[in-house]
């Protein structure tokens, strides 16, 4: 009911249509048009928001499974120049979440790209003993701090559609959608439909042209060497 009957409706849909491979993304984006530097929030005080280089992601990164937050995992993102920025209290890792500037996987050889100056943000994570502080709010907006001087002017980001508690979680930040995502499996492989809004450059499928490689992390080395 709070996020209207439209999604309520897509919602039940999603739920019943993800147990024939079919799945259904509410794609947001997270403007920062005019975002406020100069602004303090009072939660976030001792806080240090900023990006992880490339050795302390290595080292938060150490499970060998569980994909999203496996070291296999974070050496891919490096090697792609996808960038992690984290909340830290002191010298432990609160949140953090990662951004694409060039195209990321998605979904098996399905890739997601947004077109400049939209920023891909995924995978953000808070540490389960500090949830319920507000740090998910804090680190978008310290990140949209940081973009900003980039000359980025918004996130966007894909939820599936029969998860409710991050749309409504967006909904509360203010966040507005952009458009919707159907992926469905073929005979042929995993096909796609897309919204225009986001086929027009916010949140943009593609079929994957190449594996990830380490071109990335090696460029690093040799300019810091």
């Amino acid at each position: 009911m709070r996020l209207g009957w439209a999604r309520t409706l897509l919602w039940s849909f999603a739920s019943i249509t993800q147990r024939c491979s079919t799945h259904f993304f509410v794609v947001a984006s997270h403007p920062f048009d005019d975002v406020e530097t100069d602004f303090v929030d009072p939660n976030a005080e001792g806080l240090e928001g900023r990006l992880l280089t490339s050795d302390e992601v290595v080292q938060v990164f150490t499970r060998t499974e569980g994909y999203s937050y496996s070291r296999s995992f974070a050496i891919e993102a490096l090697s792609r120049g996808d960038r992690c920025f984290g909340i830290f209290e002191g010298d432990r890792l609160l949140w953090y979440c990662w951004y694409a500037r060039e195209a990321a996987p998605v979904f098996d050889d399905v890739d997601v790209l947004a077109d400049f100056p939209y920023l891909y943000a995924y995978n953000a994570h808070t540490d389960a003993e500090h949830r319920g502080r507000g740090l998910h709010r804090i680190g978008i907006e310290l990140s949209a701090r940081f973009f900003a001087t980039e000359g980025y002017r918004a996130f966007t980001a894909y939820m599936e559609a029969h998860n409710l508690a991050p749309q409504i979680a967006a909904q509360r930040m203010g966040e507005t959608i952009v458009g919707f995502v159907a992926l469905y499996r073929a005979s042929d492989g995993v096909r796609w439909f897309a919204t225009r809004a986001c086929r027009d450059g916010a949140f943009r499928l593609q079929r994957r042209r190449e594996k990830p490689t380490l071109r990335w992390a090696a460029d690093e080395d040799r300019r810091a060497s």
